[in-house]
């Protein structure tokens, strides 16, 4: 009689990553990231904190405390009341800290099951994450924030939005009292060696455009020279200007000591 095999007996996937994050211009940063394995399920995440100094690091913080103390799931359900529950936890810490209580953060997440090689994500807020195959975009989180509303309702360009000047008012957050909730991917997708994904603060995509992230993504031999090079580039183009940046790249392989193949 042959029994059933473990999942650990089945073939996994390998993950490559690497993280980044730079204060720009600013003296302080209130970005944070991490990364988190719980069996065979590993969740990598990024914030982006809001609410000055003391306030925005502390909910960044906070959140990425909360990603790493979770049962890492993929059903999608679990994941929204979990990020709900982070929320929570921030908010009851706005209570009892006064000078806290404007803190707020966004959040972005991916979790990834090596082993059934499925991926599931969510976000918060307008950290992003793109998710790349074979070098070419295969879908991007959609931000919360007015600006990505009027260019959903088709009143405002992918390229107008760029300059709009209220392109930073979020219409959702971890821990504020949002006008939506998180956005959890409905049903988990097949993920397979060659992937890659980009997670990343505003910082990132408000200087860099999808296809300025895919011509690094198709010039890099490693995930670290991917984010390297893209954290490289927009210290160059936000020069004088830019906000805290944060980036975590992620490269799915047949074998962890491979790099990413590229056409």
């Amino acid at each position: 009689m042959t029994g059933q095999a473990h999942p650990c007996a089945q073939p996994s996937l390998a993950l490559v990553h690497h993280s980044l994050s730079h204060k720009g211009d600013r003296s302080y940063n209130e970005d944070a990231y991490c990364h988190f394995r719980d069996k065979h399920v590993v969740s990598f995440a990024v914030a982006d904190g809001m609410g000055g100094a003391a306030g925005g690091a502390q909910a960044s913080h906070l959140a990425m405390q909360a990603v790493r103390a979770a049962v890492l799931t993929l059903d999608p359900e679990q994941f929204n009341a979990q990020l709900r529950a982070m929320s929570q936890r921030i908010q009851d810490e706005q209570q009892s800290t006064p000078r806290l209580r404007q803190m707020s953060t966004t959040v972005v997440e991916l979790r990834i099951d090596t082993y059934a090689q499925k991926a599931v994500w969510a976000h918060w807020g307008d950290s992003r994450m793109y998710w790349f195959r074979a070098t070419e975009l295969m879908a991007m989180t959609v931000d919360h924030s007015v600006v990505q509303s009027l260019v959903s309702a088709g009143l405002l360009s992918a390229q107008e939005a760029r300059s709009y000047p209220q392109k930073n008012v979020l219409l959702g957050a971890v821990g504020a009292n949002s006008e939506v909730g998180p956005d959890v991917l409905a049903t988990p997708v097949d993920v397979a060696s060659g992937d890659a994904f980009l997670l990343c603060t505003d910082g990132i995509w408000n200087c860099l455009a999808p296809e300025d992230i895919e011509a690094s993504l198709k010039k890099s031999g490693s995930v670290q020279a991917w984010v390297t090079d893209l954290m490289d580039q927009v210290e160059r183009v936000g020069q004088g200007s830019n906000d805290n940046f944060t980036a975590t790249g992620v490269w799915i392989t047949s074998d962890g000591e491979q790099t990413l193949l590229l056409r």
